[in-house]
């Protein structure tokens, strides 16, 4: 329910930004002639392998390069992608934000840096992983099995970091609840480091567990560190480091009780190199989380990646392997839990013709204690004319169970006869730029999902328990399109509705799962040294009768100088909160913090 009312403050800067940006319209619809070439149809490596326009992509793909990410204002990678059309959130306590697709959670989404895998047995933190480090961020929402194995039947995300010479600069920020940031990036021609440092207190209410229990944000600290640098000019070193402690107490009934001190730390690391059509990367992550005195849950991955791309007369062929071995233990002492995992693919590319292309591709999938997979994968791409296609895009996907999901923690019970998801997801889309500052797609959709993995409560000892359902399956449609009236005016525009069920074994009744209307919107205009933006996001039709979500955030950006630029952000501008009931997605909790601000000066060197 929205809060009674704004402070005076808020209250005051959105409406002189919301006068500014409103005003600006009329003012825009007489610039037709000033309209800036603004470029709609990025190149992108995510859903190929390697670079390829977006208009000639046979998926449902967004983008975010560092146009829209600074206008966004995100200190995060999460602030980005939760503007993702059709998006799906799971929260916790400990202020770590999942993110998923098309009515299915965190797990069928793989999160990637520089294309290697951040998913620590299922576990991320994007609210960590500082925007200042990042040339842009490719989504590709349907199944991505075949290039990129388990956790992609959903889609994929790819934050992809600056690689050449960035900014050296220096960044300071205050706000309300005590929030502090301070970052600085230092780059030469081979080496880049940043680091930035966030901290809040007195958060008020961060998660909603049931109508009289909340927890109460009393601190949050995060660091995060990135180091790259370039060897040769085809040999690259990375490694990433985060920590976030987090302290909440409980207020239950009214009455203030012990909540917890949550202390999580990750560390990702690869060697990659690139000649021409050859890349080649070993890699490492891991994770180590500290739950007051009860829970110690450590993890840590290695692996290797490899792949190369062949021109066969009609026919580019792309094909690798990659192998991964998985260590996680859940209290210190114990014994780990160990699996092997690997994979073989391939992806053809034929044209057909004038008009026409054929993608061919499939994966061949082992996962110790889930068995091998095989995930076949046809696309056709149908030129209409110049910037225009049609696509059909088919594939099988599957997911194998986090180990622990199969082996349960202190909080959960071990369920080894966990088995893994297999899948098939369907897409029809369309995708038109009508000029190169105008950019529709549209597409529809169906995913079926047998062996689903969900959460449950069990009913012997009360705690969680991960179970496989009959079935899930989803069909949708979604829309986004972008413009740029001129070189002062753009907004965009995106749209999802769908129907996420699922049927629980014995039950013989389909049962949604997620919202069914998701919309979002942004509007920004640019005047001189100052432009302001205002982002919306809403969620209607939710499960258990949950009221709609509506969260708004704006900035505004002055540039003092060249050099020097002043930046106001406000998060959640109309005071919503967003208490979610329990589902079978695992989907409860909040998702949004009580409205705060945070005024940013940046120095560019």
């Amino acid at each position: 329910m929205m809060k009674k009312s704004l402070s005076k403050s808020t209250l005051m800067v959105a409406l002189i930004s919301g006068s500014v940006i409103w005003g600006g319209t009329a003012f825009a619809d007489k610039q037709q002639n000033e309209i800036e070439r603004f470029e709609l149809d990025p190149v992108l490596v995510t859903a190929t392998r390697y670079e390829t326009r977006d208009l000639e992509i046979p998926a449902a793909t967004e983008i975010f390069d560092q146009e829209k990410i600074e206008r966004l204002g995100a200190n995060n990678v999460m602030e980005v992608v939760r503007n993702i059309p059709g998006f799906t959130l799971t929260a916790s306590p400990t202020g770590n934000t999942y993110i998923g697709f098309r009515g299915v959670s965190k797990d069928n989404v793989a999160i990637l840096v520089n294309g290697i895998p951040l998913n620590q047995d299922g576990n991320y933190d994007l609210e960590s992983i500082s925007t200042d480090i990042i040339d842009r961020i490719e989504v590709v929402k349907g199944g991505s099995a075949v290039l990129y194995g388990s956790n992609a039947s959903a889609g994929v995300i790819n934050i992809i970091t600056n690689k050449k010479q960035g900014k050296t600069k220096v960044l300071a920020g205050w706000g309300d609840k005590n929030k502090f940031k301070g970052a600085v990036n230092v780059a030469t021609d081979k080496l880049q480091i940043s680091y930035s440092r966030q901290q809040s207190k007195g958060r008020g209410k961060v998660y909603q567990s049931n109508p009289t229990s909340f927890y109460m944000g009393d601190n949050l600290e995060k660091d995060s560190l990135n180091l790259q640098y370039n060897i040769t000019d085809n040999l690259l070193f990375q490694y990433m480091y985060s920590k976030k402690i987090s302290d909440c107490s409980k207020l239950n009934n009214g009455q203030y009780a012990p909540g917890f001190h949550s202390n999580i730390q990750y560390h990702f690391g690869q060697m990659r190199y690139n000649n021409n059509d050859l890349s080649a990367a070993v890699y490492m992550r891991s994770r180590d989380w500290k739950y007051n005195t009860t829970t110690h849950q450590k993890g840590h991955n290695i692996g290797a990646d490899i792949q190369n791309k062949w021109q066969l007369g009609k026919v580019v062929l792309t094909a690798g392997a990659n192998y991964e071995n998985e260590d996680t233990k859940n209290t210190v002492g114990a014994e780990s839990a160990k699996r092997d995992s690997g994979a073989v693919f391939f992806m053809t590319e034929t044209q057909l013709g004038a008009k026409t292309k054929l993608f061919l591709g499939a994966r061949e999938a082992y996962v110790e204690e889930s068995g091998s997979k095989f995930c076949p994968q046809l696309q056709i791409l149908q030129n209409l004319r110049e910037n225009e296609n049609l696509y059909l895009n088919i594939n099988k996907s599957m997911r194998a169970p986090n180990v622990n999901e199969q082996w349960g923690t202190s909080t959960q019970v071990m369920n080894p006869d966990l088995k893994a998801e297999s899948g098939w997801n369907y897409e029809l889309g369309w995708k038109k730029k009508f000029t190169d500052s105008d950019l529709i797609k549209l597409n529809v959709f169906h995913m079926e999902i047998d062996d689903r993995i969900y959460r449950a409560t069990d009913s012997a000892s009360g705690l969680n328990i991960y179970k496989n359902a009959e079935k899930y399956r989803n069909t949708g449609v979604e829309l986004s399109y972008e413009k740029a009236l001129s070189q002062k005016f753009s907004y965009n525009l995106g749209v999802s509705y769908a129907n996420p069920q699922q049927k629980t074994i014995g039950s013989g009744e389909w049962e949604r799962t997620d919202f069914k209307l998701g919309l979002n919107a942004g509007v920004g205009y640019k005047l001189a040294k100052t432009s302001a933006n205002i982002f919306a996001n809403y969620m209607a039709g939710r499960v258990n009768g949950t009221k709609p979500m509506l969260d708004i955030n704006m900035n505004i950006a002055h540039k003092l100088t060249d050099q020097d630029t002043l930046r106001l952000t406000v998060y959640n501008l109309l005071n919503r909160d967003d208490i979610r009931t329990g589902s079978s997605n695992g989907t409860s909790g909040a998702l949004l913090e009580e409205r705060n601000w945070m005024l940013t000066y940046e120095r560019t060197f």
